[in-house]
């Protein structure tokens, strides 16, 4: 959903995996609203569907075009 420009992060979070410093990396967060209103900004997508894609499976996401910028 980032890809396609739909939702952006608010901020970012600095997590560290592990004891050392080489396992931190930076994790966005999102607002919960605009996590909220993605199913009534984007209709097309079924999001009963997406919910039921298996682990280590490509997204139904994958195969949509990003927008232009």
């Amino acid at each position: 959903m980032r890809r396609l420009g739909w939702i952006a992060p608010v901020s970012f979070d600095r997590v560290q995996f592990g004891a050392s410093k080489a396992g931190a990396v930076d994790v966005p967060r999102f607002a919960a609203r605009h996590v909220d209103d993605l199913p009534r900004a984007h209709p097309e997508v079924d999001c009963t569907q997406l919910r039921t894609v298996g682990k280590s499976r490509r997204s139904l996401l994958a195969g949509l075009q990003t927008q232009p910028a």
